[in-house]
């Protein structure tokens, strides 16, 4: 099988495995892409990503929302491959909208991340993404609050969707070769540069009765820097963040509602790195995991819930080991990427028999 496979973000083409990215982030020709590594009949996969000159992606990111030139890099190439899948609408579009309006036919799979237009129920660019998915053969989603969003607004696609859960990569998030550092153990952590809930986080922390500091990583909030207790970290590289999870307490991941693929890999990420997660119980996360089994959850915008959650995790040492210990199991057997893979070989094989 060949696959063209578009992908919403910016890769490296390389020769070697770069020692700061994640397998999504880097393509080594000749060398099995991100999930395909786990495919039982390896394909021969191409990657396209969303490079182009800064004002035009500054232009396509923050104003159209989707991505003309990556798509124009695609269309001759189409009739090369047996099967185009494109992680995000956004890289979709231009293909979906050129097989729809020039009736061409190559078979075109979508990992619809965002819920198309982010769940939008009206307006023109949800009238456009109706037109232009009509030619689209298959949708994977992560979020389960999805399928009802397809049923009721895109009701051509319900059969031709499939919920699969993202699966986080055990053999990147490992904690097998981390080192301790002097400060293990006296932070509770906050990953995030966007989307988060800091302020009921933040409130719920100052309630409590603890020598532990609240570090939020990926962003630097002007209105917490003169709190108590607080640590605010910028932006880091994974292999930092993967560092700064391992020597905190526990984690804490304040997340927004929304209804679409979200917070997922953060979430699993610090799971698979043995700590106790505790997080805003969201659509988003439905599904992948058990209240007080494999994770903590605490009702979302709400700060004595939240401090609760954090107060029963710091009070049970029992319950925090029990908590990481299942979720270590449960990462191993049933949400890893291995999985993901092998539930979206089938899907693959699925579409293009049909």
């Amino acid at each position: 099988m060949k696959i063209l496979m578009l992908v919403n973000w910016k890769i490296e083409y390389c020769d070697s495995v770069p020692y700061d990215k994640q397998p999504p982030d880097y393509y080594i020709k000749g060398q099995d892409y991100w999930f395909y590594r786990y495919f039982a009949e390896k394909p021969e996969v191409d990657v396209l990503d969303i490079s182009s000159f800064p004002a035009l992606e500054n232009f396509e990111q923050n104003t159209l929302h989707f991505y003309i030139q990556q798509g124009l890099k695609a269309i001759p190439k189409l009739s090369n491959f047996d099967l185009v899948v494109s992680h995000g609408m956004p890289s979709a579009v231009i293909v979906a909208l050129w097989q729809r309006i020039f009736k061409k036919k190559v078979k075109h799979i979508v990992f619809d991340i965002g819920c198309f237009n982010s769940a939008a129920e009206d307006g023109a660019i949800m009238k456009m993404m109706q037109f232009v998915s009509k030619s689209i053969d298959g949708i994977i989603y992560h979020s389960k609050c999805q399928k009802e969003y397809y049923e009721k607004y895109y009701p051509w696609l319900s059969n031709k969707s499939k919920f699969i859960r993202f699966g986080t990569d055990l053999d990147f998030f490992k904690n097998d070769e981390l080192k301790k550092s002097d400060d293990f153990g006296s932070y509770i952590i906050c990953i995030g540069a966007s989307r988060r809930d800091w302020d009921t986080l933040v409130k719920a922390y100052q309630t409590l009765d603890t020598d532990l500091k609240l570090r939020i990583v990926g962003k630097v909030n002007s209105e917490y820097e003169n709190i108590n207790g607080i640590e605010q970290i910028p932006h880091i590289p994974v292999k930092e963040m993967i560092n700064q999870i391992y020597n905190s307490r526990l984690c804490v991941l304040p997340l927004e509602t929304f209804y679409f693929s979200y917070g997922q890999m953060t979430f699993l990420q610090q799971m698979a790195l043995g700590k106790c997660v505790i997080s805003a119980k969201v659509p988003s996360l439905e599904g992948y995991a058990e209240n007080m089994k494999t994770a903590v959850f605490y009702e979302p915008k709400d700060i004595q819930s939240c401090a609760n959650a954090i107060k029963t995790v710091l009070n049970d040492s029992d319950l925090e080991n029990s908590i990481i210990t299942n979720a270590k199991e449960y990462l191993q057997k049933e949400c890893n990427e291995k999985v993901m893979a092998q539930e979206i070989e089938a899907f693959y094989n699925k579409i293009i028999k049909s």
